[in-house]
């Protein structure tokens, strides 16, 4: 059975590596989301000679701000999927994501964009499916002290984003839909975020994206990280 994955902001950074190695595992259809297309087409020529013989990759227009945007690419991988004979989406990866010039335009695309995003496909997607939030430790409560980096539009928008996983997790189970909702903390990678400061390869730090993708009745409402869960 073919799994489907949605990844947003999926032309650079973690997206990209993570559509990269889902889309090099067998029976994979991944939509590859981007603000402007002709930045995931060309990433994706970077490594389609690597997408398994049963896969795909699909760019998709998207743009988290945009309302038209989101619900052309909502229209888009619907007929999609529909043309290929399958009637939901599997995972939604919510990985967009931006460090703004202030609180306005971080939320906009970090908390308010994913969470339009998430309200459109959450419809499509299938029972026992399950939506991933890709946070930080900076979103992390209970590891904020002194010592924490102070960006304080960015980390109050992962913290928004952690709430927002504890929020729809919980309705997901009084809906028995068997959607597990869950948070996730890549590390610190160098990426365009942070101006490849990162600690970590994007390569990866997207593994623990990836493994959580393509995982079938894990954990729901939890804040995970490789190397287990972090506290909220």
């Amino acid at each position: 059975m073919v799994c489907t994955i949605f990844v947003t902001g999926a032309n650079q950074g973690l997206g990209m590596h993570a559509v990269h190695q889902l889309g090099a595992t067998p029976d994979v259809i991944v939509f590859m989301g981007s603000r402007k297309i002709t930045s995931a087409e060309e990433a994706l020529a970077k490594f389609a000679a690597e997408i398994h013989s049963s896969s795909t990759v699909v760019p998709v227009q998207l743009d988290l701000t945009d309302a038209a945007s989101i619900k052309a690419a909502h229209t888009f991988v619907t007929d999609f999927l529909q043309k290929k004979g399958i009637s939901s989406l599997d995972v939604l990866v919510n990985n967009a994501a931006i460090v703004g010039k202030g609180f306005e335009d971080t939320f906009a695309t970090n908390v308010f964009g994913t969470v339009a995003v998430t309200e459109a496909f959450r419809p499509l997607l299938s029972k026992g499916g399950s939506i991933l939030n890709i946070s930080s430790g900076l979103g992390s409560l209970s590891l904020t002290n002194k010592d924490t980096p102070l960006y304080p539009a960015y980390a109050s928008s992962k913290s928004a984003l952690n709430m927002l996983t504890v929020q729809w997790s919980l309705e997901e189970e009084k809906k028995d839909s068997g959607i597990c909702v869950v948070s996730i903390c890549p590390g610190y990678n160098a990426t365009n975020l942070n101006n490849y400061s990162g600690t970590m390869a994007p390569s990866e730090g997207c593994k623990v994206m990836v493994k959580a993708a393509l995982e079938k009745g894990g954990k729901t409402r939890v804040f995970i990280h490789k190397d287990g869960e972090y506290p909220w």
